[in-house]
This record gives structure tokens, C-alpha cells and sequence, in this order.
């Protein structure tokens, strides 16, 4: 029987509460919650759905994005007190409910942050290793600094990531996080085998199948260039794996075959796309190192966090400044450092296991679309918008979403598209698909993802004779939505419908190369003409075209814009309203954590 009132029902549905929230909030009253404990149990559930962790016990706790106030703040706090569905971070009870200072959690969310940080807080305080600049630059792997002092980033982050045992290595598109990671492991692989020991054992990893298989191409690409002993390269990882995959997650379950009882045989794991990472599967992961394990962690502080609950990588990035190093990791690597200067006159905790590269090397500070990314993170709209109407060759920009810019747009890409039907292969089908994207903020709504595949894949119909009502017709994009381990399917992996005398198969790169698939077996999936930006994370494109939606949305902020905009190599055009850009510079995601906090205590 329902505990809930009509009157409070009406009023948690006015808020923007769930179903699942309101249902939790009567599951609270009838189990001697109060109506305190019923609504810490909604906020909590709807905290989490939006990706924060927790929710501060602020004087705005109670008050909902719809502008709602659902209880008086400090009685809510107080009458948490005590309170049969709330345990306390010291206490051993186990109830649905944790409040932790000032924070209120969902038990699960509250054990991931706690056991995340303390288990980040031992590979922080692991004693240092040997790390000798002067080893580095003799090893002609890493420069020093410049005639100006400026030092070499890539070889500051060799220098971290050898003396820690946790090291994270951010820094935009082109900035050589991965080019980094392949010339320390060299030089980590040399010294082993100089000194007669036996050679780490190394797992890399990313969130999705995507980032795994575009990991492996930068290191593949690195070996090529840096040409090291085949020595060396025999005890470098043939490949990349999902997270997933690399803890063992069982299908339909939580718990990964890696764990503290179980854990992963490996002396280092590096994880590439780290700021796709959320909470759960962050703390699976150091849950799974052994005793003596390294991780690192590559990625980009500016870009969108997970689309699950917490923000990792930035968290730990603004925990511990920009190259903000102790006086003692400071008079370690000597030299390396040239010229630089604190920022920060008593470094955090975290300042020695975080470096930032500052350098692109894809995106040049006088071309377009690095201007464009750069001017969007210091939200300089008026720059963002000076940008845009000079963009030259490299960016072009449509100020206006009206439906004859729209229909030119799709116009444009149902050409480029017509090369998935031209294609004599599939493996020549998925070079085109992965050359170019329409991304876009939303999935749903006029100019949302999904309308705008139904328009393409219309479009296309009309020249070649499809059905696109059709679930399967030749040369259609989909994209996974669901991972599907047993399959080696991923969410984000983009493949080809394919039609040859072989019959009707769908086509995908994955981590065991390339494979096509029976369409029955596919998991959750969809057209992919077009996709969010969000799902764009952890992929590059030649080409990106970005559309924007033609009202201010909650979805539209500045890290959004940002990563739609570096998903770009070369060419980037973009449709959105000057008062549109403006609403998503000004918005900036916030989200609510306390793993920063227990960090830095």
C-alpha cells in the first residue's frame, strides 16, 4: 500500500522527480523513514541519475532545478539526525542512507567514493621510486626544456609516472598523452632488461571499445616512429581491452572476476580516456590492482565527464592544480623543470601524481579549431564568436539553425554518406564511416540525433532504392548501445551493414580485429548518420559536423561544446545561433563529489 500522499506525490512529480525517485520516497515512508529520510532517498536516486555522488546538506538541499523547495533545509537536516534510514560514515550500520559530514549518499555510491579514495590515498602515499632526469634525456626518448626554458611536459610526466605509483597525465587533443605513456614504457622496458629483471607486466585499457582500439593505434603508430629493440617490443601489450573486459565484468551482474581477492596480474595498467570513467567502474579497477601495481590515468580534464555518476579525472586534476609540485618533486626532477614556477605556494596532495600537458601538436595555437577549443574552455564567448566568423579553411559556421540551414546540412552529409554505397568492401565502408560525424547536443527533439538520422537515412533512400523504415538495408551505420561482453560488443562501437554473397552481416573493428556479426545476435543499437556528442567521447573524426540545438538546453554546457569540437583532426563545421553558443560557454557541468575532499584530508 502507498505511503506517499497524493498531495507530496503531486509535489515530488512538480520537482522533476523520477518514477524510481518517488517510488524510492514511498518505499522510505514505509519503512519509518519520515518523510526526511523518504526524501533523501528521492534526492539521492535523482543526484545520482544526473552524475553527482552525493548531495550537499547545503541550504539549497532541498531545493530541486525546478525551482521547488521540498522541505525546510535545516529540518531536514536535523530529522536526518537519528534517523532509522540513514547510517553515519563511522558507524558500522548498514542502512540505505549514509551522511558523511556534510554529504548525504546512497550506501552503494558512498562505499565506492570511500574505498575509491582510500585506495587511491595508498598508491599516493607509496614510497617514491628511482627517477633520474638525467637517465631520461640520455635515453633520447625526452627533450629538455626549450631555449626559453619552457620544459618539455611529455618528459616531466615520464619523470611523475616513473617516481609514482599514481600518475595522471592530462592534456588535450594532440598533446602527446599516449605518445608519453609509449616512450616511458620503452625506457621502463630497457632498464628491466639492462638489469636482468623481469619485465613488468603491462594491461592497457580503456571505458569503451572505441577508445581501446584507437589507444592501440597511437601506441602501434609510436612503435613505428621510435623503432625500439625487438627485445622491447616482444613485452609491450599486443593490444588494448575495455575496462570491462579487463576486470572480467560478468553479464547481468556488478561484480568483476578482478577484484582484492582476485586481482589483475599486472604491474601497471594504464587507463587511456580516463574522463569517461564514473565512480563504479573506477573503483572495480583499484579495487583489482595488486599490492605493488602502477596505474596511470590519460585523459582530458575539459572534456565531459561520464555519462554515469562522478567526475574522476577532474576531480583529481582541480584537487591538484596545473603542475603544482612539492619543493622536494620539484628538486628531484632538477632540470626538467626549467624555468617553471609553482602555482601554488603549499601544493596539494595530489600535486606530485598530476601533470598537464600543455602543448597540441595537432591543434596549433594560431589555426581555427584550436582557437575555437581554446577560447570555449576560458569561456570567452566573444572570442568563441570572432572565431567563428573568420574561421578560414579549416572551420566553417553557420550562425543560424533555420530549416533551410538544416536541410543544406543534411543535403551535404547525405553526399558524403553516398560513400558507404560506393564502398566495394566493408572494410572500405568503415574508413568513410569513421572519417566523418554529425554530432549533435541532444538525441531527441527537431535537431536531436535521432531525427536527423531518420532525415539522412531518407534522404539516401530516395537515391538508392532502400527502404529506410527498413531495420536492416545495405550500407547503414549502427552504433551499440548496450555492452555485450560475450559477444565483444561495446557501447560505442560503430559498424556496417553489409550485403554480399555471403548474405546480410553487420561489420565492426573490435578488439579482436575485424569481425561481422549475424544481426540477430546484435545488442541494443541504432543509425548512426548522427550521434550525440556524448557518445561521441573516446572517437575522432576527420571531419565533424556539429549542430546545435535551436533552444537553450540543460545538456548544452561548455565541456560539451569543447569535446565536440576536438572530435575534429582537420575540419569542422558547425550550425548554431550566436545566443546559443553564448548559453553553452556560460554553463558550466558542477558536479557534486566528495572524493576531491577526501583526497586532499
Amino acid at each position: 500500500m502507498k505511503a506517499l500522499t497524493p498531495a507530496w506525490q503531486s509535489a515530488l512529480e512538480r520537482a522533476g522527480m523520477r518514477p524510481v525517485d518517488i517510488a524510492l520516497a514511498d518505499w522510505g515512508l514505509r519503512h519509518g523513514g519520515g518523510e526526511a529520510g523518504a526524501l533523501g532517498l528521492a534526492l539521492c536516486s535523482l543526484a545520482v541519475s544526473r552524475g553527482d555522488t552525493c548531495v550537499y546538506l547545503d541550504d539549497d538541499a532541498t531545493r530541486t532545478e525546478a525551482g521547488i523547495t521540498l522541505m525546510d533545509a535545516a529540518s531536514f537536516r536535523a530529522a536526518l539526525t537519528d534517523n532509522p534510514l540513514v547510517a553515519t560514515a563511522t558507524d558500522q550500520a548498514v542502512r540505505p542512507l549514509v551522511r558523511d559530514g556534510e554529504r548525504l549518499y546512497l550506501q552503494r555510491y558512498w562505499a565506492y567514493e570511500a574505498g575509491l579514495a582510500e585506495r587511491l590515498r595508498a598508491l599516493m602515499a607509496a614510497p617514491t621510486a628511482d627517477s633520474d632526469p638525467a637517465d631520461l634525456l640520455a635515453s633520447g626518448l625526452f627533450q629538455g626544456p626549450d631555449a626559453t626554458g619552457e620544459p618539455d611536459w611529455q618528459a616531466v610526466a615520464a619523470f611523475v609516472a616513473q617516481r609514482q605509483r599514481l600518475a595522471v597525465i592530462s592534456g588535450g587533443p594532440g598533446t602527446g598523452k599516449t605518445y608519453t605513456v609509449v616512450r616511458l614504457l620503452i625506457q621502463r622496458l630497457r632498464t628491466a632488461l639492462a638489469q636482468g629483471e623481469p619485465a613488468p607486466a603491462i594491461r592497457l585499457a580503456a571505458p569503451t571499445g572505441k577508445a581501446a582500439a584507437r589507444l592501440m593505434a597511437s601506441v602501434r603508430d609510436g612503435l613505428a616512429q621510435l623503432a625500439p629493440e625487438a627485445a622491447v617490443t616482444a613485452q609491450l601489450p599486443e593490444s588494448a581491452t575495455t575496462l570491462h573486459r579487463l576486470l572480467r565484468m560478468r553479464p547481468n551482474s556488478t561484480q568483476p572476476g578482478h577484484d582484492a581477492a582476485n586481482p589483475l596480474p599486472a604491474d601497471l595498467v594504464v587507463v587511456d580516456e580516463a574522463s569517461m570513467v564514473d565512480l563504479p567502474l573506477m573503483a572495480k579497477l583499484t579495487d583489482a590492482l595488486s599490492e605493488a601495481a602502477q596505474l596511470i590515468l590519460l585523459g582530458d580534464r575539459y572534456q565531459l565527464a561520464s555519462v554515469e555518476s562522478g567526475a574522476i579525472l577532474a576531480d583529481l586534476c582541480s584537487a591538484a592544480g596545473v603542475n603544482a609540485f612539492s619543493p622536494e618533486q620539484r628538486s628531484a626532477a632538477g632540470r626538467l623543470l626549467g624555468n617553471h614556477a609553482p602555482e601554488a605556494s603549499e601544493p596539494s596532495a595530489l600535486g606530485d601524481h598530476v601533470v598537464t600537458l600543455r602543448t597540441s601538436h595537432r591543434f596549433r595555437a594560431d589555426r581555427p579549431i584550436g582557437q575555437l577549443a581554446a577560447a570555449i574552455n576560458a569561456g570567452d564567448a566573444e572570442g568563441v564568436e570572432a572565431i567563428l566568423a573568420d574561421g578560414g579553411d579549416e572551420l566553417s559556421a553557420h550562425l543560424d539553425s533555420s530549416e533551410a540551414s538544416v536541410a543544406g546540412l543534411v543535403a551535404a552529409l547525405a553526399d558524403s554518406y553516398a560513400a558507404l554505397h560506393e564502398a566495394g568492401a566493408p572494410e572500405h565502408a568503415l574508413d568513410t564511416l569513421e572519417g566523418m560525424r554529425l554530432l549533435t547536443a541532444t538525441r531527441v527533439g527537431p535537431l536531436g540525433s535521432q531525427r536527423l538520422n531518420e532525415r539522412i537515412a531518407r534522404t539516401l533512400a530516395a537515391r538508392y532504392g532502400f527502404d529506410p523504415l527498413a531495420r536492416w538495408y545495405h550500407a547503414r551505420p549502427v552504433i551499440i548501445g548496450h555492452n555485450e561482453p560475450r559477444a565483444g560488443l561495446y557501447n560505442g562501437d560503430v559498424g556496417i551493414v553489409w550485403r554480399d554473397d555471403a548474405g546480410l552481416r553487420v561489420w565492426f573493428r573490435t578488439e579482436d580485429g575485424r569481425r561481422a556479426f549475424d544481426p540477430s545476435v546484435l545488442p541494443a543499437h541504432e543509425s548512426v548518420y548522427a550521434m550525440t556528442v556524448h557518445k561521441a567521447q573516446g572517437s575522432e573524426f576527420e571531419a565533424v559536423h556539429l549542430l546545435l540545438p535551436n533552444e537553450p538546453s540543460p545538456v548544452l554546457s561548455r565541456e560539451l561544446l569543447y569535446t565536440a569540437v576536438t572530435r575534429a583532426r582537420s575540419r569542422l563545421t558547425v550550425i548554431g545561433e550566436p545566443a546559443i553558443w553564448r548559453a553553452g560557454i556560460a554553463n558550466r557541468i558542477r558536479r557534486e563529489s566528495g572524493l576531491a575532499a577526501r583526497l586532499l584530508t
